[in-house]
């Protein structure tokens, strides 16, 4: 069951991601990031049950963009930002909807502005 679980996994992590085109990477982190913050809004108020509220893809999302930013903020050193919840909710501000979004390498280097 546990191999499943992975394959799964795989299979739909690799299929949002590797498929994105560059121009939506922006906008990928950025619903990935309001994931990830709506997640621990959840987790704020209603404690153990924030797991059982959270679909799989808002999950992943989630997990993609705390990925970016720890590995974002491993390999460089312009990250002033000590906080990555605080980094992911400056990204999540931007609207997802919003056509004119900065591009995946300046909207992690604003987020990390202090």
């Amino acid at each position: 069951m546990r191999a499943l679980n992975f394959v799964i996994f795989l299979m739909l992590g690799s299929s949002n991601i590797a498929y994105a085109l560059p121009d939506s990477e922006s906008k990928h982190l950025v619903t990935s990031c309001q994931a990830l913050v709506e997640i621990y809004a959840k987790r704020d108020q209603q404690h153990l049950l924030a797991g059982l509220t959270t679909s799989t893809s808002a999950a992943l999302r989630a997990g993609y963009c705390r990925g970016v930013l720890d590995e974002y903020r491993r390999s460089t050193d312009f990250c002033y930002q000590g906080d990555w919840y605080v980094q992911a909710a400056r990204i999540a501000e931007y609207p997802s909807y919003a056509e004119d979004l900065p591009a995946l390498d300046e909207l992690l280097k604003q987020s990390c502005a202090i």
